[in-house]
């Protein structure tokens, strides 16, 4: 990839493709992957065969580079392809290093599902890449992760709380349940807070439990095209809507709010236990 005035340059289609085959490669059945991608734009994938990657928090990256401009992360990275993860000022950004790399406090488990945007995807909602695959095995280089990390400050990193799902769901479930009554500007606008709220409370808890599921899970799709979703519906500003629309807006929001529910509680079932979170 080359950048012009600092911002990415897509590479061109063949690249793409062979990219794409490169990161479903690593997938146990890799024309699902090419389908999550066609589907949700994200596609999850295993680590630990094909590439590895580390996790690294925002706020690292970002003191590192004295920003959090995406023109200046992407000057800083150098090489390699990083997906940042991303909403907001965002909380992790994933370097794709080759298997068995070093930097063990960062390194995702092998057979970690990692949300892998598509070849081309340089923009948000969602996950996208700061500085995507220019080739297959575009690995960042160890020596400069390190660097990194040393000018960021390392140190561990916890996983996000988990909410109170029960009062999350009842909030949300309670937006539809307005007996058809037309909302006011109060109504409308305290709708939309609470359930973008409620989201972004969410989505990094959704996220870290990806990171968690077993090879065969069967959420995977699902929980890939919920993550999406709820990025897209965060993007958009309802600000200019009428009281109606912004009111439909909420509503969008609570049900990204009952999807994320949805997959938490059933990944907490799969995993038999509360610890899963």
């Amino acid at each position: 990839m080359a950048t012009q005035n600092g911002a990415a340059v897509n590479a061109p289609q063949g690249t793409r493709s062979a990219v794409s085959d490169w990161l479903a490669s690593a997938h146990p059945t890799p024309a699902a992957a090419h389908r999550e991608w066609h589907t949700a734009g994200i596609a999850l994938i295993p680590t630990g065969r094909v590439f590895d990657a580390l996790r690294l928090p925002a706020a690292l990256v970002h003191r590192a580079v004295g920003s959090a401009l995406p023109e200046l992360v992407r000057a800083r990275l150098g090489d390699g392809a990083v997906i940042h993860d991303a909403y907001e000022p965002g909380r992790w950004y994933y370097a794709l290093v080759r298997p068995g790399a070093r930097h063990d406090a960062y390194r995702l488990d092998e057979g970690t599902w990692l949300g892998i945007p598509e070849a081309g995807r340089t923009t948000r909602p969602g996950a996208y890449w700061i500085r995507p695959p220019r080739h297959p095995e575009d690995f960042c280089p160890a020596d400069a992760i390190t660097e990194l990390i040393r000018a960021g400050g390392e140190g561990p990193t916890q996983p996000p709380p988990c909410p109170e799902l029960d009062t999350i769901e009842q909030a949300c479930r309670a937006l539809f349940d307005d007996n058809g009554r037309d909302p006011g500007p109060q109504d409308a606008a305290a709708a939309t807070t609470q359930a973008r709220a409620h989201l972004t409370t969410l989505l990094p808890v959704t996220q870290e439990a990806a990171t968690q599921l077993p090879l065969d899970h069967t959420t995977q799709a699902r929980l890939a095209r919920a993550l999406t979703e709820a990025y897209r519906q965060l993007e958009a500003d309802s600000s200019s809507l009428n009281l109606a629309r912004q009111y439909a807006h909420a509503k969008r929001l609570a049900r990204c709010c009952l999807d994320q529910v949805r997959v938490l509680r059933e990944l907490d079932a799969a995993a038999d236990g509360p610890q899963h979170l």
